[in-house]
């Protein structure tokens, strides 16, 4: 009996499990969330983003 080799399988499988991990993990800013509370979390991402992160601002 001879196997066959398959090269893509062990990319797609690796692929498949760093999806798994990727969609398991919180955000960011949910972590901070959980460690820093939210006031002090929007506080800090509001400081932090400067202001190209910032909607509606009338800067350049």
């Amino acid at each position: 009996m001879s196997l066959q080799p398959q090269p893509m399988r062990g990319a797609s499988l690796l692929l498949a499990h760093c999806a798994a991990v990727v969609n398991e993990r919180e955000s960011a800013y949910t972590r901070l969330e959980h460690q820093l509370g939210g006031e002090l979390t929007r506080l800090l991402v509001f400081a932090l983003s400067g202001p190209h992160g910032r909607r509606g601002s009338s800067s350049p």
